[in-house]
């Protein structure tokens, strides 16, 4: 009994390590990295709010885009006779819309020329510039990255190619372009939108991701890759392509704006998805009555500016974290 006493009282302390606290870690991490670049942090909340508004739009909307309000006009009489419609319409009417109405409890935004709140058009609204900035971008980000991480570690005759085929992209008038497209459909939907703002937005990508891949080519590991015997698709994805990551988020992120911004253009030009809420549409529709009731057109700049700056100043925030040479500046 005390011979085993003994042994547990001798018996090594058990080390248990402390609990991280991961999620901790990481926001004093943002913290500092807030603190460091303000305005990159306040372009980051610009992105969480146009992105949560573009997702949480059926429920933060309050009613919907296309919803006309009226009123019941205090001066309609059924059994007028159409001479005294004729010296006074407003008596035959039962409703009266609530055009160009000025923000309000009711009516955050105000209403447009037809009655409908600006607030819920400008929510439904933000979903389709997000929805065509993020696709568009992607498209040109993603077939972007392939052809000029080929095109730039290959090089040769057919890095050669490539970019002549880009600089006849480039020298092409990309709004004579979505002129012919849309010529040719009856009517602009997402997926034209998208697709050809994504082809335009093609050679940019290409270009940059084709100079990080150059700059990469010639580092002592990608040599070291090759006298090891390692295949160029290999030294591509496994070498290569992980340290050009940085700059091609960037250049998605940053792109995002661009094409939120080119959206607008378009459908500011009657170009762009014709049976949707659109930001620039609506600009478009306020411009007629922008001297006596600018709530439409400004609002909806706004948001526009609002987007477009956001995501520029997050993708900048982003470089300057990813680039060891430009974080801490």
């Amino acid at each position: 009994m005390a011979q085993s006493q003994t042994t547990q009282a001798a018996a090594p302390a058990v080390y248990i390590p402390p609990v991280q606290n991961v999620w901790g870690k990481r926001l004093k991490h943002l913290g500092r990295v807030a603190r460091r670049n303000k305005l990159g942090a306040f372009g980051m909340v610009i992105v969480i709010f146009i992105l949560g508004m573009a997702i949480l739009s059926p429920w933060v909307a309050r009613y919907d885009d296309n919803e006309p309000f009226q009123t019941a006009n205090p001066r309609y009489n059924p059994t007028a006779n159409p001479l005294d419609i004729a010296q006074d319409p407003g008596i035959s009417t039962p409703f009266i819309l609530d055009r160009f109405e000025a923000p309000s409890w009711d009516h955050w935004f105000g209403t447009d020329q037809f009655g409908r709140d600006i607030y819920a058009r400008i929510v439904v609204g933000s979903q389709l510039a997000v929805i065509i900035g993020i696709g568009a971008s992607i498209i040109a980000v993603a077939s972007g990255t392939a052809v000029g991480l080929i095109s730039g570690y290959l090089g040769g005759w057919f890095d050669t190619i490539i970019q002549r085929i880009v600089d006849a992209i480039q020298a092409f008038p990309g709004l004579v372009l979505l002129l012919l497209l849309a010529s040719l459909l009856d009517e602009p939907n997402i997926p034209l939108t998208v697709g050809a703002l994504g082809f335009l937005g093609f050679a940019t990508s290409v270009r940059i991701v084709r100079a990080s891949v150059l700059s990469v080519s010639q580092m002592t590991y990608v040599e070291a890759a090759r006298a090891y015997g390692s295949t160029d698709w290999r030294i591509m994805a496994r070498h290569v392509f992980p340290n050009i990551t940085a700059s091609v988020l960037v250049v998605f992120s940053i792109s995002i704006g661009a094409y939120i911004l080119a959206e607008a253009s378009l459908s500011f030009l009657g170009l762009g998805p014709g049976d949707k809420t659109t930001w620039g549409k609506m600009v478009n529709s306020g411009r007629n009555a922008l001297e006596l009731h600018p709530w439409e057109s400004l609002f909806a700049g706004t948001f526009i500016t609002l987007a477009v700056l956001g995501f520029n100043l997050a993708g900048d925030a982003l470089r300057d974290e990813l680039d060891p040479r430009l974080r801490g500046r």
